[in-house]
């Protein structure tokens, strides 16, 4: 699903299954009819205990633009390894308009602020061509509680 996405660097199969392994508690799925098609991968960083940082977003062309990426996001956010996250952050690169829409509509939804500011620039990529990264920025964030149920 990750390489179908189309715009998400593709990691190793091993990469994968650490995360989901190590960080359960920050990684989720969606499911229709048996198939995985929506995933998120993210973790708890050690610099900053208020904060989950997102991996991948990726969901399935066929479920896209139904608003599934935004609602795995908030499913992360309800959990309760996220009870103390008061920021959610991502990288994502200038040409990848559809993840730049969907954190600033998370931001726009939960009534605060998106913050974008540049993370990695592409000369630190060893491989040419890579963009840079920019960080989005989204908090603070509502108490646990009240990301409940948000629609």
């Amino acid at each position: 699903m990750i390489k179908e996405a189309g715009v998400l660097d593709l990691n190793s199969p091993y990469s994968y299954l650490m995360l989901c392994k190590f960080f359960p508690e920050t990684c989720v799925i969606a499911e229709s009819q048996g198939k995985i098609v929506g995933f998120v991968s993210a973790f708890l960083p050690q610099t900053g205990k208020d904060t989950v940082f997102v991996w991948q977003v990726a969901v399935d062309p066929s479920q896209r633009g139904k608003g599934l990426g935004k609602a795995l996001l908030k499913e992360l956010l309800s959990r309760n390894a996220c009870s103390d996250v008061r920021y959610l952050e991502a990288t994502v690169s200038p040409s990848n308009l559809p993840s730049q829409s969907l954190f600033k509509g998370l931001a726009k939804e939960l009534e605060t602020d998106c913050k974008i500011f540049e993370c990695f620039s592409e000369h630190l990529f060893p491989n040419p061509g890579h963009e840079s990264e920019w960080t989005y920025r989204i908090g603070p964030c509502l108490p646990k509680e009240k990301t409940e149920g948000v629609q």
